[in-house]
């Protein structure tokens, strides 16, 4: 798949889900940084920890297409913090994992649990 492909799908899902990430409901960037970090009033740093990304449920690893529903937008944090584990958890599973991390307020760090939702609220579906 190109790039652009991957890029426009990837938009997609940005669009589709609100600008949350499907994991953990955080608000991500996916054009510019610093409005973003100035939005939010956040550091450049942190809001790169909230860039959107592509996220493939079934990873590519695992055989998984680079099709539209299988792609769904999640912050880089959420994204590359469950394909750093030997054996990838299914997306229900890490989600749950994370909601988890959420309400002990153990996921992301203050100035990003400010702008997350209520945990456990429902959020826009992929």
């Amino acid at each position: 798949m190109s790039r652009t492909t991957l890029k426009t799908r990837r938009s997609a899902a940005f669009e589709r889900q609100h600008g949350r990430c499907y994991y953990c409901g955080a608000p991500m960037w996916n054009e510019n940084p610093a409005d973003f970090a100035a939005q939010h009033g956040l550091t450049r740093g942190a809001a790169e920890r909230l860039r959107c990304t592509a996220e493939h449920l079934l990873p590519r690893q695992d055989g998984g297409p680079d099709s539209a529903d299988n792609i769904v937008a999640a912050c880089a944090f959420c994204n590359h913090t469950r394909h750093r584990t030997p054996r990838v958890l299914a997306p229900g599973d890490y989600r749950q994992r994370i909601q988890r991390r959420l309400r002990k307020r153990r996921w992301h760090p203050p100035e990003i649990r400010q702008l997350m939702p209520t945990p456990g609220a429902s959020r826009p579906s992929s």
